[in-house]
């Protein structure tokens, strides 16, 4: 199981790739939230920040590359950034659910 993180420019963004992921049962749940990230500029090094929504949802590690291979067909030009975590202890009756509820790999 993974927690993955794909971090987009805006909510309505945000909303498409949650459906498109969810209708081809890709992820079992996902939270949308928009966060500030901090960025030193390395020209006048300023640290600056700027909103970004993320995607968080949980999966799968197995469906990982599957995910990659679709975001990058979607977005050729403008690809999310998309990482993941392993989601180490979780209920057994909780995994069972999101085993059943994911796509089959």
């Amino acid at each position: 199981m993974i927690l993955g993180y794909i971090a987009v420019n805006n909510k309505k963004q945000a909303k498409e790739i949650t459906k498109l992921l969810l209708e081809q049962n890709l992820i079992f749940t996902a939270n949308i939230s928009t966060k500030k990230v901090f960025k030193k500029n390395k020209i006048s090094g300023v640290i600056e920040n700027r909103k970004q929504t993320i995607i968080e949802g949980k999966t799968k590690a197995l469906l990982f590359n599957t995910i990659n291979k679709i975001l990058r067909k979607k977005y050729p030009k403008n690809m999310p950034m998309f990482y993941a975590v392993p989601i180490i202890y979780m209920d057994d009756k909780q995994t069972e659910l999101l085993r059943s509820e994911t796509a089959k790999v």
